[in-house]
């Protein structure tokens, strides 16, 4: 598996679920499906040069614009507690699956923070509401944090505010199964058997476990977080492309200049402000993919410490998923927001 495959087009990609997956399903399958394809309202699909992308938006047609990224291993869904939240609270929002993620193509070109960067531009341009005219807000999770930083540091009169969630970008070191894949990827590229191997490991899923049998133990109501990793891997005939080369391409460390950056962007619209709309940083406290205290101690570095709100919650890296969770990082951005 080459990455990207020299054999294909720059602008060929591999088709979502949507038209691989999605159209063979019963009914019932369709109502059990851990992401249904009408999970949110408002749901669209782009065209655009890298393929099609999943895009929903709803909420009031003049509420606070809010972008939602997700990270590396999950997809849309991840959002569904505090998008309904934000909603709820006024906010017109928009949840987009990143490429090779959910229901968005898998590109044929490297996978570094550009083209996910680029995904924002292209959800915003693609309301029919005016986006492009006035700032809008960014919330980003794990490589969605990272991604939130290279595009305020890129198209920073689109940012009004940002709102980090366990945000990758600067680890000190990748979890051991990235570690060996992104090494492996980096070095020779591969077969696809032994790159689905390895995605699995990284993703804690079982390659060739029956779904059914992997899930009904942990069915919950709500969103299943590992079921819909699991799908997505089985599902996607991208996905494992595209994880892989985001984990070898994709802005997961090093980002020290394009977070300052952002950083000094922000600083200047909190300037401008009075001080209002601090950048929001929520962490797992028991997350040991992006320890919250490196985290702190990275951005008190580059933003200084009165200059952000940072706060913790029960978890791990996976904290976004929880209910509980989800109430509390939307109580934190709508105190700091105004919401």
């Amino acid at each position: 598996m080459s990455l990207p495959d020299p054999t294909l087009s720059n602008r060929s990609s591999v088709p979502s679920p949507l038209l691989t997956h999605i159209p063979i399903l019963s009914p019932s399958q369709l109502a059990s499906h851990p992401y249904r394809p009408d999970i949110y309202p408002g749901a669209r699909d782009v065209k655009t040069c890298y393929g099609s992308m999943r895009v929903y938006e709803w909420g009031p047609d003049t509420g606070r614009r809010v972008i939602m990224v997700h990270g590396d291993a999950t997809c849309a869904p991840l959002w569904k507690d505090i998008a309904e939240g934000l909603v709820e609270r006024g906010c017109r929002v928009i949840v987009l699956d990143l490429w090779g993620r959910g229901y968005s193509s898998s590109p044929n070109v490297i996978h570094e923070s550009r083209i996910f960067a680029l995904q924002i531009l292209f959800a915003a341009s693609s309301s029919p509401l005016p986006w492009c005219s006035e700032p809008f807000s960014i919330i980003g999770f794990s490589l969605g944090g990272s991604i939130t930083l290279d595009f305020t540091a890129s198209f920073p009169r689109m940012v009004r505010s940002v709102a980090l969630l366990g945000p990758a970008g600067m680890l000190r070191s990748l979890p051991e199964e990235y570690a060996v894949l992104q090494s492996a990827v980096r070095e020779g590229n591969p077969g696809d058997a032994e790159m689905r191997r390895l995605v699995a490991s990284a993703l804690g899923v079982e390659e060739n476990a029956v779904e059914e049998e992997q899930t009904s133990k942990e069915r919950k109501e709500g969103i299943d977080g590992l079921a819909i990793v699991r799908w997505q891997f089985k599902n996607h005939q991208g996905h494992a492309r595209s994880f892989a080369n985001t984990v070898a391409n994709g802005p997961l460390q090093n980002q020290h200049e394009v977070w300052q950056e952002a950083c000094d962007v922000l600083k200047a619209k909190q300037e401008a402000r009075d001080g209002k709309e601090k950048l929001v940083v929520v962490c797992g406290n028991e997350d040991d993919v992006v320890p919250a205290e490196h985290v702190r101690e990275d951005l008190e570095g580059m933003m200084g410490k009165e200059r952000f709100v940072f706060e913790t919650v029960p978890g791990g890296h996976g904290f976004p998923l929880g209910v509980e969770n989800g109430r509390r990082i939307v109580e934190v951005v709508a105190e700091e927001w105004g919401l």
